[in-house]
């Protein structure tokens, strides 16, 4: 399994712009945490309230995102 790690802005910015590296990460930012799923180079990223909920997607992203649920 990937380490999960936390990002700053502007490298979340670079992870996002380049894809590169590959791997999985977080940041937060304006009290809202954003998950990056880089794991496969499309940087895949999702918002949350809490940590907890992001690292579970980060971890299976198969989970419906908050955006997907009811």
């Amino acid at each position: 399994m990937m380490k999960i790690c936390k990002l700053t802005d502007r490298q979340a910015e670079a992870v996002i712009e380049t894809r590169q590296p590959v791997g999985l990460f977080y940041l937060l930012s304006d009290g809202i945490y954003v998950g990056i799923d880089n794991s496969t180079g499309n940087a895949w990223t999702e918002e949350f309230a809490n940590l907890r909920q992001c690292k579970k997607w980060l971890r299976n992203p198969s989970v419906l995102s908050p955006s997907m649920e009811n």
